[in-house]
């Protein structure tokens, strides 16, 4: 029985990105990429930050052309906000390889980063992704949605 992990509306957690155009690609790219390679793990890190009350991630997963697969998937995951519905991308796609999300129900921030990257699970053969919200650590200034680079050197 799948169990979806579903944030309450209110929780300080960013769900408007799930299932849009861009997370259209990307479950595209990787679970090509995790068959291509018939890695049996495609492992996730999801860095969930507060929601930003804006109206990105409001695109239609169907903007990037992607599998019928990939774009229901992604019309469920914006339909239903359910963290754990992404351990099911390869039902939607037909692939063989099985889906771990690391903390999903955790959201980071600048207090708990060292602790939530201290224990990923890294072995061979499987695609790692880190999804931060918005990407590796700027020049000048970082929040709690960014990878920093010191973290990638451990």
């Amino acid at each position: 029985m799948l169990r979806l992990f579903f944030f309450k509306q209110g929780e300080n957690v960013k769900l408007q990105y799930l299932g849009d155009s861009r997370d259209s690609f990307k479950w595209d790219y990787h679970d090509y990429l995790t068959g291509k390679m018939d890695y049996p793990l495609f492992n996730v890190a999801l860095m969930m930050t507060p929601d930003d009350n804006t109206k990105n991630g409001s695109t239609k997963p169907h903007i990037y052309q992607s599998s019928v697969g990939i774009i229901n998937f992604c019309c469920d995951l914006k339909k239903f906000k359910g963290i754990e519905l992404i351990k099911k991308l390869p039902s939607y796609t037909g692939s063989n390889y099985q889906v771990a999300l690391h903390k999903y129900n955790t959201q980071i921030s600048n207090k708990n980063r060292l602790e939530y990257f201290s224990d990923i699970n890294i072995v061979d053969k499987q695609i790692f992704f880190l999804d931060p919200d918005n990407g590796f650590e700027p020049e000048k200034r970082y929040s709690a949605k960014h990878v920093l680079c010191s973290i990638c050197r451990h």
